[in-house]
């Protein structure tokens, strides 16, 4: 079985497949002060999280396209392409919704969302064809029926990539050793994402389109925009089991397009913001357009 592995920056990072829980594919092995993790461990944790998987139990392919929808019901789908000389995209639609996406054409997969709900679905696969004009190569759909809708996030996915293996998963583990609760667990992990990451101005002014975060690099550098701060906080703690949003969308009286969090904790969604802690700003100045 393949999963997704993405190269970032020169960082590889794999995806182990170890044992099965509940029905779920999860990542269960021993991490000891993993290089890159911005710090040293204090001890040995035994990782378990859940990961997608590509069993190829349900699977729609042509033209070189191959999506695998086995899982749906855990709130992911799966994408690859064979190696095409132009830029791939990837859209995810329910509806009038829809979600695009990057697509390596390295015959290897992607991990998208399901982030809409339950529905019919449309996958589809398209290659540029000069310009910002796409031409579809392939497409499918699909039913999707969620028992919990909550459980999409998580999972990794390409804008939350991480793997059992992940330094980040494993200086989760460390922050929230002996916590017992869920809210526990958050404030320990957004103070530690907040005191410990510096906003990057540079990569803020120079950033192309495209961008996607990579956590060990983050991790190593202490550094990123706010969709690198979102990132890792999400996937911290998704790894502890705790369902985490990215979302994007705007933020007043800046104006400006930006990246935060809505975490699920005592029965509800809850906004928070470790790129603008502490700037004065409340809930409702955000109005969000995608989430991930």
């Amino acid at each position: 079985m393949k999963s997704r592995i993405r190269r970032l920056t020169g960082l590889m990072m794999v995806l182990v497949l170890i044992t099965l829980l509940s029905g779920c594919s999860c990542s269960n092995t021993t991490v000891i002060d993993p290089e890159g993790d911005g710090g040293n461990l204090s001890k040995d944790y035994d990782i378990n999280i859940l990961v997608p998987e590509t069993p190829g139990t349900t699977v729609y392919s042509g033209s070189g396209v191959t999506i695998d929808a086995s899982n749906v019901k855990d709130g992911y789908v799966a994408v690859k392409c064979e190696s095409k000389q132009n830029r791939l995209k990837a859209q995810v639609m329910l509806g009038d919704h829809s979600y695009n996406y990057d697509l390596a054409s390295d015959n290897e997969y992607d991990i998208y969302p399901l982030q809409m709900g339950n529905g019919t679905y449309k996958v589809r696969v398209l290659e540029n064809a000069g310009g910002t004009n796409y031409t579809p190569l392939y497409q499918a759909e699909f039913d999707v029926k969620m028992d919990d809708t909550n459980r999409v996030f998580i999972y990794p996915s390409q804008y939350v990539w991480y793997t059992g293996e992940t330094s980040a998963v494993a200086k989760s583990y460390e922050i929230c050793d002996g916590l017992k609760t869920d809210e526990e667990k958050v404030d320990a992990i957004y103070d530690w994402v907040v005191d410990n990451l510096t906003y990057d101005k540079e990569l803020a002014k120079t950033v192309e389109s495209g961008y996607l975060p990579d956590l060990e690099v983050t991790m190593k550098t202490k550094k990123g925009i706010c969709f690198d701060y979102c990132a890792l906080f999400s996937a911290m703690l998704r790894a502890q089991g705790i369902p985490t949003k990215l979302v994007i969308g705007k933020v007043q009286p800046e104006g400006i397009t930006h990246s935060w969090s809505q975490v699920y904790i005592d029965g509800k969604w809850k906004w928070m913001d470790t790129t603008m802690d502490g700037k004065g700003h409340k809930e409702s100045d955000y109005t969000m357009e995608k989430e991930y």
